[in-house]
This record gives structure tokens, sequence and C-alpha cells, in this order.
């Protein structure tokens, strides 16, 4: 297992650094993917990932935004 993984093994040693960043990006698409469920429009998937990965806050102009 260590031979089949030994590039990896040695790029983590040189940089310390992990995919859970990529995991995290992973994480918001499918979350977008959750919420635009019936869209099937690219844009409006862009759309749903720029407003989850954003974390707007709304409240300033709509009172009733949770």
């Amino acid at each position: 297992m260590i031979r089949r993984h030994f590039d990896g093994i040695v790029a983590w040693t040189q940089t310390r650094q992990t995919n859970g960043f990529i995991e995290a990006i992973n994480g918001l698409f499918q979350a977008a993917k959750r919420k635009a469920l019936g869209f099937a429009r690219f844009e409006t998937m862009r759309t749903v990932r720029f407003l989850i990965a954003g974390k707007l806050d709304f409240s300033s102009i709509n009172p009733h935004a949770s």
C-alpha cells in the first residue's frame, strides 16, 4: 500500500497540505446541487454556488431573510 501511495506521501511531507480545501469546495457544490434541484442551466447552478459560498447577509435589505 505504501508503494502505491508513495508519490502522495512524499508530496505531503514536502508541503504538509491535505485535500481538505478541495473537499470543502466539493461540499459547496453538492449543497448547490441540492438547492438548485430542477434547474438544469449551468448559469443557475453557478449563481446558487456563489450565493452559498458567499454567505451573503440580506437582512439589511430584507428583514424577513434568515
